[in-house]
């Protein structure tokens, strides 16, 4: 049985569908003005982290953006992700993720 499980799997892969379990994370980016240095951005991240089902976050200071992936099965509040950034002192121009694309607080 688990001979056959083990080959279904591998075909179902080998046509390029994913299995729910493995299907990727959908990232939310946010567009943030206000980071001027390395401890800015690992300031943000280590904020945007303890956000509730975010799994990771990740800012990059070239591109003034940071890329929060939520965890398996879950849903992050762009709302909540917003104002995470806020209340950390600077300012996102824009979330874009699966929720939509938002260019002032999204709503609930």
């Amino acid at each position: 049985m688990r001979t056959l499980l083990t080959t279904l799997i591998g075909v179902v892969a080998a046509t390029g569908f994913l299995l729910a379990a493995e299907a990727p994370a959908e990232t939310t980016t946010i567009t943030v003005e206000g980071l001027h240095c390395p401890v800015c951005a690992k300031s943000l991240s280590t904020k945007l982290k303890a956000v509730k089902s975010v799994k990771a976050a990740e800012v990059n200071l070239e591109t003034k953006t940071a890329k929060v992936t939520p965890a398996p099965a879950e849903k992050v509040s762009p709302k909540a992700l917003w104002e995470t950034v806020v209340k950390a002192g600077y300012k996102p121009t824009k979330l874009t993720g699966p929720s939509g694309t938002f260019t002032k607080t999204p709503g609930a």
